[in-house]
Formats: C-alpha cells, structure tokens, sequence
C-alpha cells in the first residue's frame, strides 16, 4: 500500500490541472470535444475524483452523448451508484454513441447495473452497436447466435457476425472463424481459408491463434513442410501475449 502513495498524489495533481482546463473551457463558452470529456472521465473512473464526476454531471446534463457514457462508467464504479450507471447509459445509446449502445448490451446481457438481464434486448443493442463498426458488439452477436441466446440457435448467422468481427479486426474472431471453416461449422468447409484466418488472427496477436499455428508448424500439415524454428518463436510469443494481454479478450 505504501508503494501507492506518490502515484496517487501524483493523479490527485494531474486531476486538478485537468478538471481546471475543463472547467475553464466552460466557463470561456467552448463546447469540449470528445477528447477532453474522456480524459475527464478517466479521472472520475480510475482516480475518483469528486470534481471530475461533477464535471461528467454537468455535461451530461447539457444532453452530452459521450459525458453520460463516461459519467455511466464512473459510477458503475461505486456500488450504490451502479442503478443511476444504467439510466446515463441508456440515455447515452438512444442518442447514438457507439460504445454506450455496446455498454449497454452488456448490461443487459449480464443484468448488472440496475438493469433486468433480458438477452432479447441485448441482442438489439449489440446489433446496434455492431452496425456502428464495434467489433466487440459483432463478436457477442457471433457468440450468442451460436448458443442461442436472445434468438434462436443459428450456426450460419453465427458465422455471419464472426466473419464481420474479423473484417472489423477482432482477433479472438477470426481465430474462431478459423476453426468455423476448418470444421464447416455455419460455413462451408474451406481448409484455405481456415488457415488464412488463423494466420491473420496469429498477427493480430490472439494467443491462442498463435499457439495453435506454431503447433502446426511443428510437425508440418497440408498448407506447407515443418517449420520448428518458426514454430518455437510463436510458442514464446505466445506465452508472452497470454501473460501480458490476456484480459484484453472475452
């Protein structure tokens, strides 16, 4: 704990230089830009700061899309707050911000924040979101079409949004799309393509994807002759990816 102190003070004085540049702004009649009013939030959510979230109140209460998705954030940071989390967030996806509408799905899909768990809307906000370019919210689409969840079981339709997830850069996606095409799973089956995915998800550096190539470099397969030194250099950038950005995947 005491290692944490300076750190802390130091956030505590970066918080007031940031929220003072905020609060001037307003008062100098300039509208924030999205920028500033994510730095704002970032201090209200990790810092706690009580003159950044009144800040994140004050714009979201000016009809601000992004300030009420941040101030949503901030307070789903701190238990008896989370139920006013839900009503910011909501109001934030009606108006059209992207990651709010996929915050949102998230609510609902795990009925956290003040909101009832209901899969039929969730699905509504994920696709809403989806169709917004969010590849997280294409992703959850994939997943839930696939074990019928908020609409009926759907292999096709599952690989439908896994295929956007990829094109939209999810890792965790094409690898999965990958093992879709190996497997003819929702798709026809197309070893080329199979491994063309998986050498993608591999580059965008999903873990997983880069262990299961290097294990097909080891021995050799259909797509080429073995390759163990290729193979031993994705095992340890495997490890390495898992141990350091492992929470970044669902």
């Amino acid at each position: 704990m005491m290692k944490n102190r300076k750190p802390l003070a130091a956030l505590d004085k970066i918080a007031f230089l940031l929220v003072a540049a905020a609060l001037g702004a307003c008062t100098g009649e300039v509208v924030p830009d999205n920028a500033r009013i994510e730095s704002v939030g970032m201090l209200a959510l990790h810092g706690r700061q009580v003159s950044a979230i009144t800040q994140l109140q004050a714009w979201a209460a000016a009809g601000r899309p992004v300030a009420q998705r941040e101030l949503a954030l901030a307070l789903a940071s701190i238990p008896d707050q989370s139920a006013q989390a839900g009503a910011w967030l909501e109001k934030a996806a009606a108006a059209g911000d992207t990651e709010s509408r996929f915050q949102l799905a998230q609510a609902l899909y795990q009925g956290s924040l003040g909101l009832k768990l209901d899969q039929a809307q969730a699905w509504s906000w994920y696709e809403r979101a989806a169709r917004s370019g969010n590849a997280k919210a294409s992703f959850m689409l994939a997943r839930m079409a696939k074990y019928g969840e908020g609409v009926p079981r759907d292999l096709e339709l599952s690989a439908t949004w896994l295929l956007e997830a990829s094109k939209q850069g999810n890792a965790q996606a094409m690898f999965l799309l990958s093992n879709a095409y190996a497997a003819g799973e929702g798709v026809e089956q197309n070893p080329q393509l199979a491994r063309e995915w998986l050498e993608r998800s591999a580059e965008g550096d999903f873990p997983v994807a880069i262990q299961a190539l290097a294990m097909s470099l080891e021995g050799g397969d259909q797509h080429g002759e073995p390759d163990p030194v290729r193979a031993r250099h994705l095992i340890k950038e495997a490890t390495d990816e898992r141990s350091m950005r492992w929470n970044n995947y669902q």
